[in-house]
């Protein structure tokens, strides 16, 4: 009994410190970015050593993982599922992406960060590719699913993958200076336009 109760005290002390290290990383991401989020630095702020973390996770792309794994578990991006039971394409758009513009903005440094340090780093930018591209490929299809099929063209899909992106958001809110809701009419709008301009050039084949 006491030999079994060590173990799973160990096991339990051994997850506490892992998850320790995990959040400490996390939050460097967000404040700083995981290019600057050297494992001595996530290490002093988990109050571990470099040792142990290395036991945990013996590289970037494992804690890059970890991370990644406990945002997503943590705050999961959007369901688009239930966008289905939405019949009209312009209101299926504009409640899509009010949901997805408030996501970005709730997380928007952490994202900001590892995007922009994904583009140097290929295992950050394969791992938050592993996480983020199903769910944001899903929303995309979700939206183009609405309207007719003869609308369904590559400049729709083009227009419902450039609408749910975390740059498009930030570019619209944050450095034009339209509001959430602006942003999501807008985009909704070039959905629409989109999809009228397949319809039209489907029905003149």
């Amino acid at each position: 009994m006491a030999r079994r109760y060590e173990q799973r005290a160990r096991a339990e002390q051994q997850e506490h410190t892992r998850r320790r290290i995990v959040e400490a990383a996390l939050e460097l991401h967000r404040t700083v970015g995981p290019g600057e989020s050297s494992f001595s630095a996530v290490a002093e702020r988990a109050g571990v050593q470099r040792s142990t973390l290395y036991r945990h996770f013996p590289d970037d792309r494992a804690l890059f993982l970890a991370c990644s794994g406990l945002h997503v578990d943590e705050h999961p991006f959007p369901d688009a599922a239930p966008w289905r039971a939405i019949a009209s394409p312009r209101s299926r758009a504009e409640a899509a992406l009010a949901e997805v513009y408030a996501y970005w903005a709730e997380h928007e440094s952490l994202i900001a960060n590892v995007l922009r340090d994904g583009e140097r780093d290929p295992v950050l930018h394969e791992v938050n590719e592993l996480r983020m591209g199903g769910p944001m490929a899903l929303a995309r299809d979700v939206l183009v699913e609405a309207w007719p099929e003869r609308a369904r063209t590559r400049e729709l899909l083009a227009a419902a993958a450039l609408a749910v992106d975390f740059r498009t958001w930030r570019t619209l809110v944050r450095r034009s200076g339209l509001d959430q809701a602006e942003a999501v009419a807008l985009m909704a709008s070039s959905l629409a336009s989109a999809a009228d301009r397949g319809a039209a050039s489907a029905s003149a084949a």
